[in-house]
C-alpha cells in the first residue's frame, strides 16, 4: 500500500451523513435520498445511529405493492445498524462487510454519535484504484 493511500475505513467515509428521525416520513426519506444522490439515511435519535433505511427496502416495499406513502422511517428502518469506531483498518471494514452481509458501515465516536459512513462500493472502488495504480507503476 502506497504511504499517500488511507489505511483507516475512516478516512474515505463520507463525514456529511444524511440523517433522519424515527418518525419521519418514508415519503420525505426518499427525497432526500433523491436530493443528494444518496442510496441510504441514517436514522437519528438524539444524534445516535438507530436504523438506517436504504433505496433496497423502499424498492421492495414497492415491489411488494405496500404504498410508501402511509409509512414511517421507524417502520421499516433496518435496525440495530452496524455501527464502528473510526479507527477501524480498511482490512478490517472488508472482514465487516464479509462477516455481516451489510453495505454500510455506520462510525461512531466514543459517545455512540454519528460521525460517518462508508459503503462496501467505496471500498471496493479504492480497492480497484489502489491495484490499478500498482499495476500502472510496474510498467516498463
Amino acid at each position: 500500500m502506497n504511504v499517500s493511500e488511507p489505511k483507516r475505513a475512516f478516512e474515505v467515509a463520507r463525514k456529511k451523513v444524511i440523517t433522519c428521525g424515527p418518525d419521519e416520513s418514508l415519503s420525505a426519506v426518499a427525497k432526500s435520498m433523491v436530493d443528494h444522490w444518496i442510496s441510504s439515511v441514517v436514522v437519528v435519535e438524539k444524534g445516535k445511529p438507530v436504523g438506517i433505511v436504504t433505496d433496497g427496502i423502499i424498492f421492495r416495499l414497492i415491489a411488494c405493492e405496500r404504498n410508501p406513502l402511509d409509512l414511517r422511517a421507524k417502520d421499516v428502518m433496518v435496525k440495530p445498524v452496524l455501527t464502528v469506531r473510526q479507527n477501524i483498518t480498511l482490512a478490517e471494514a472488508e472482514e465487516w462487510f464479509l462477516k455481516s452481509k451489510v453495505s454500510r458501515l455506520v462510525f461512531v465516536d466514543d459517545e455512540g454519535k454519528l460521525v460517518g459512513i462508508v459503503s462496501k462500493k467505496d471500498i471496493n472502488r479504492l480497492a480497484a484504484y489502489s491495484l490499478a495504480e500498482r499495476m500502472r507503476q510496474r510498467r516498463p
